[in-house]
């Protein structure tokens, strides 16, 4: 087929004070087997000369600079915003710290076209040091308590997830939406900054009617949560308490008793995943009080230390 003929997709990377990362994903983007394709870089006010390094390595490829760190909500909607008044069939969202197998853009492609209800579509992740070991191969996720888990977290991969299927949850690391979702849906919703926003944006597709759909032959590795310093981190905790409140009361709202069972039932689950977190346990109490009160307060956007 003539590129032409094909879906164009815009691929958006969000880079924040992390331009090694961004340039190693981005070279293994010029890698990709889908000849219609444009890359577009967001930059979130890097202090560390990333948008100098990054315009000197691709002077081809378009830079957004938002001047301030907006999130990956924030960055990704400036991404997306530009990609959809150029003209973007589909538009996929990738981690900096990732690479990408050279047919993962084509595979996603082809499994969206095959179906127009289709509105988001994940890649089967690995962990970019252990390569043949799933990071995420799907996810499930209980609404009433907004826990959720990453299929296959761990397990060496023999193909035993190579299915292509719908999933209760799509991962943020590599996630692709199409045109018609993100206008009959809206875009990913900034009040989250980071974590749990595509659960947030899954829930409202599948509200609309479409579905979220894994796609394993689209396949990539990531480096995992690098930007918060890692997955048990103060910071990572503190976003899982406030945005999985934010979520389900959006999303799966409940009568005032039944709300306050749901806010006790999380809570546990909270601080009986500080046995499993290499958090000090003083300081994980500290972090889920202050997601919170933030949640209740309804302080959004970036954390703050307290």
């Amino acid at each position: 087929m003539k590129h032409s003929a094909l879906p164009h997709v815009y691929v958006i990377v969000l880079n924040w004070n992390n331009n090694s990362d961004t340039i190693e994903c981005v070279e293994s983007l010029e890698k990709t087997s889908y000849p219609n394709f444009t890359i577009v870089l967001v930059d979130n006010g890097s202090t560390d000369d990333s948008e100098a390094i990054l315009k000197g390595r691709f002077p081809g490829i378009h830079l957004i600079q938002n001047g301030r760190n907006l999130g990956f909500t924030g960055g990704m909607n400036a991404g997306i915003r530009h990609a959809l008044q150029s003209g973007a069939e589909y538009i996929l969202m990738l981690n900096n710290d990732t690479i990408v197998d050279p047919n993962a853009v084509a595979a996603l492609v082809a499994a969206a076209t095959g179906d127009s209800r289709i509105g988001i579509l994940s890649s089967k992740i690995l962990f970019y040091h252990r390569p043949d070991v799933i990071w995420y191969a799907g996810g499930t996720y209980n609404s009433f308590l907004g826990w959720g888990r990453h299929r296959g977290y761990g397990e060496l991969d023999r193909g035993q997830y190579d299915r292509t299927e719908e999933t209760k949850r799509p991962s943020g690391c590599s996630m692709m939406v199409s045109r018609a979702f993100c206008e009959k849906v809206g875009l990913l919703d900034e009040r989250f900054f980071c974590y749990g926003e595509e659960t947030d944006w899954a829930m409202r597709g599948k509200r609309a009617g479409f579905k979220v759909v894994y796609v394993p032959s689209s396949m990539v590795w990531h480096k995992v949560s690098k930007s918060t310093g890692g997955t048990a981190t103060r910071v990572y905790l503190y976003y899982s308490v406030r945005n999985t409140l934010m979520c389900i009361d959006n999303n799966y709202p409940l009568p005032a008793v039944l709300r306050i069972t749901r806010y006790m039932a999380v809570t546990l689950i909270f601080l009986l995943s500080l046995f499993t977190m290499k958090v000090p346990k003083r300081l994980g109490i500290r972090r889920i009080y202050q997601g919170f009160r933030d949640y209740f307060q309804k302080c959004q956007g970036e954390f703050r230390e307290i």
